[in-house]
């Protein structure tokens, strides 16, 4: 059968496999039942759940051109580093610097991935996430991560 639009083929397999490994991985942990769900259960039924998106994906990219050409050439390398780059600093910094400055890291250096790099709307950006983390992961949730580095 002929593959009529790779990026969606391609990104279909990838929802498949992200989906199976996080519901096999969910399954180290207890499923429960509907009306007690225990701690595997969220992450096996968004595994199931994105692993059924990647099949419907795959599967119209193999029925349908859908827009454009559909190949895998024009990748912008560069975007895609800053993007996962700044995933990666906030993983690593989340313990030593806190929440609030490594959210801000992760806001700059993902900002950089854009072609018009304001310092005005990326400064009111991360003031505006920095909060809406701390009241969300911090004071609602109660999210035990230290909010700002030892340091201060």
């Amino acid at each position: 059968m002929m593959i009529k639009n790779k990026k969606d083929f391609w990104a279909g397999i990838f929802f498949i496999a992200f989906g199976a490994g996080a519901a096999a991985v969910a399954q180290e942990n207890a499923l429960g039942t509907l009306s007690r769900m225990g701690p595997g259960f969220f992450p096996t039924a968004l595994g199931v759940i994105l692993a059924l998106l990647g099949c419907c994906l795959s599967l119209r990219a193999l029925l349908f051109s859908g827009y454009g050409d559909g190949s895998l050439e024009g990748v912008n390398w560069g975007v895609l580093g800053f993007i996962l780059g700044s995933v990666a600093v906030f993983a690593v910094s989340l313990l030593e610097l806190g929440v609030l400055l490594s959210i801000a890291l992760m806001i700059v250096i993902s900002s950089l991935a854009s072609g018009r790099f304001r310092a005005r709307e990326v400064a009111v950006l991360t003031v505006f996430m920095c909060l809406l983390c701390w009241v969300i992961f911090i004071f609602g949730v109660g999210l035990q991560v230290p909010v700002l580095p030892a340091f201060l």
